[in-house]
């Protein structure tokens, strides 16, 4: 998320109650992200297909995709897709996305719009899974890659909720989310930035290469939340799902990620990892 405003306590669920059950479920689930980044493994592989299985059952609901065909697609193709990457190898993971898409597609017995936004909820869901997955699988230093990427992620949030609540100001895209302002797109690039800065200097890295890295994965992470802002005001729902106390679904705490995991895994694909220096 960018910069979402308070609770309005004049709205139903909202206000401080809201705010303590958004406070408390971040402590329980924030140490249980990191403890599983840690151990990697069957620890992190469980966690991602969680999200994955989650996202997908989601993106189901939200977008009306509760048609046999294309409904189980959408909450088998990401698992399968870990399944392959965990059980194999990252290739194996892209040739079952691709089957997950082909049988989408070849869904005859679902309308043409059904089988298109099937589509684009497992590319949205299962690109971003098979990255993530890639990353923490890197050889010495999938725990780091994988850090930098939540680290960069939720700065970007925190800067951004931060900067828009004290700033507020224009509005960054006010017909796909009226909340989002530039002032909470800016400190979104600035937590992000100091936070590389820290993380060079801590490190040894290199630190200019490090703080374009998590500009660039803070541009991305904002694009996944507007992203998920427009999906959400084309099929006219408020949260993406009920499942995280005080947060909506687990698509709505995820939204940015989903859109900077793949753009790291690019990277580190095409450039590899020499900006972490210290390897």
């Amino acid at each position: 998320m960018i910069d979402k405003p308070l609770p309005d306590p004049t709205q139903p669920g909202s206000g401080p109650s809201n705010l303590i059950l958004r406070v408390g479920s971040a402590l329980v689930l924030g140490p249980l992200v990191l403890f599983c980044i840690w151990m990697g493994g069957l620890w992190f592989a469980c966690l991602i297909a969680i999200v994955a299985v989650a996202g997908g059952g989601e993106w189901r609901k939200m977008a009306k995709l509760e048609t046999r065909g294309v409904g189980t697609i959408l909450i088998m193709g990401p698992l399968f897709v870990l399944i392959a990457i965990v059980g194999a190898s990252p290739a194996a993971g892209v040739f079952v996305l691709a089957i997950s898409i082909f049988l989408a597609l070849a869904t005859f017995g679902s309308p043409w719009a059904d089988r298109r936004w099937a589509v684009i909820a497992l590319l949205h869901v299962g690109l971003a899974a098979l990255a993530t997955i890639y990353l923490r699988l890197t050889p010495e230093l999938g725990r780091d890659l994988v850090f930098i990427l939540f680290g960069a992620v939720w700065l970007s949030d925190i800067g951004g909720y931060v900067a828009g609540r004290l700033i507020g100001g224009p509005k960054l895209a006010p017909g796909i989310s009226p909340n989002k302002t530039l002032a909470g797109s800016g400190g979104a690039l600035v937590f992000a930035g100091v936070g590389a800065l820290v993380y060079g200097a801590m490190t040894e890295s290199q630190s200019s290469m490090v703080l374009v890295l998590a500009l660039v994965l803070s541009v991305a992470t904002q694009a996944g939340d507007l992203f998920e802002s427009w999906v959400k005001r084309r099929f006219d729902v408020k949260d993406s799902g009920t499942l995280i106390p005080g947060h909506g679904g687990i698509l709505d705490r995820v939204d940015g990620l989903l859109f900077a995991a793949p753009v790291l895994a690019l990277i580190v694909l095409v450039s590899g990892t020499d900006f972490i220096s210290w390897q």
